[in-house]
């Protein structure tokens, strides 16, 4: 059973008659073929429309659809409303007091939206640097200003396409803070192309990740993290692989501290140890660092037990010259005695 296209107010128009409320009602069969210049025009007594409609074709689509346009309703709720309804269901409505409803998508700027909101702004991206598009922006009052959320379409370098454009999310507050790249607050921008996210506030970029690396202070970073400025922390964990424990082996080969002292002098640094030059150009790497330093303690630390068991075997020496010198000592003091007894007993003859 065909039923006729815009088959009008759902088959009712309500209008206000007198004091008692009448309802006129016009049936269209689809037979009767209403084309572009035969409407149905609903007017009020003075002649203001309020409803125009007719059918394009002769068949209609959707089967058990109305539209309707309700001017006046009885039940003290607020003047409404035109909606379209399919088999009983509401698929959109409008109300005279500003509020709507979509059950599918709703495009602005689009005649085909594929999201339950679409935006599109048909004004074109200009291929200076830093010009702007405003796509689309959602605020509200805080006290006296009006406090906006804005997103945009902007210009990262000169060029016209995609590769040189990037969205950038920024809050506007009344007329200020309007211009992305140079004095929007709190922003966040993404370039697609470059695979790069900034943020920031007015020309001041805070922090950027391009490509998985971490920038802080730093628009170009060329690692997981890069700071320009002082870290504070509670602690760090630094993965390493392997450690300097191998000094400890049986089969290291311990550096003689004659061939370290001939070293610095001629580097004047240790071996092993990056030179000044090498750190002022290169940085600190604080993992190999703290392994490097790590074995040279290790080093150091048997010098110094090697020096102590010189030390203890220089002192047993030591201990057998003293006992040596001590007993000799006695036997010279026997022997001057013995010698001063005998000149006492000759002189006494």
């Amino acid at each position: 059973m065909k039923i006729f296209s815009l088959l009008l107010l759902a088959g009712s128009l309500f209008m206000v008659c007198s004091a008692n409320a009448q309802t006129k009602t016009v049936t269209v069969d689809a037979n009767d073929v209403l084309n572009n210049n035969t409407k149905i025009v609903a007017q009020t007594s003075s002649g203001q429309v309020f409803f125009t409609g007719h059918q394009i074709g002769t068949g209609y689509y959707y089967p058990a659809g109305i539209f309707r346009a309700i001017t006046d309703n009885n039940n003290n709720a607020a003047n409404y409303y035109f909606d379209g309804i399919t088999n009983g269901t509401t698929n959109f409505s409008v109300r005279a007091d500003g509020q709507g409803y979509f059950a599918g998508n709703l495009g602005i700027g689009n005649s085909n939206p594929d999201a339950k909101l679409t935006v599109y702004s048909p004004i074109p991206l200009g291929g200076v640097a830093k010009n702007a598009v405003l796509v689309s922006s959602i605020g509200g009052t805080s006290g006296t200003n009006y406090f906006k959320n804005n997103l945009w379409l902007v210009r990262n370098s000169a060029g016209s396409d995609w590769v040189t454009a990037r969205l950038h999310d920024g809050i506007s507050i009344d007329v200020s803070f309007l211009n992305p790249q140079t004095n929007t607050r709190t922003w966040w921008e993404r370039d697609p192309n470059q695979d790069v996210q900034s943020w920031g506030t007015s020309a001041n970029t805070y922090m950027t990740i391009v490509q998985g690396n971490v920038g802080i202070g730093i628009t170009n970073p060329a690692n997981k993290l890069d700071v320009n400025g002082t870290i504070h922390s509670k602690s760090v964990l630094i993965d390493l692989n392997g450690w300097a424990d191998y000094v400890f082996k049986p089969t290291y080969q311990l550096r003689p501290l004659t061939e370290v002292k001939t070293f610095i002098d001629q580097h004047k640094h240790l071996p092993e140890i990056p030179s000044e030059q090498e750190i002022v150009k290169d940085g600190l790497n604080l993992g190999e660092m703290n392994k490097l330093l790590m074995k040279k303690i290790e080093e150091l630390t048997l010098y110094l037990i090697e020096k102590d068991k010189v030390e203890k075997e220089q002192k047993k020496i030591n201990q057998n010259y003293a006992t040596q010198i001590e007993t000799l000592t006695q036997h010279l003091e026997l022997l001057t005695n013995q010698l001063n007894a005998f000149k006492s007993q000759t002189s006494n003859k």
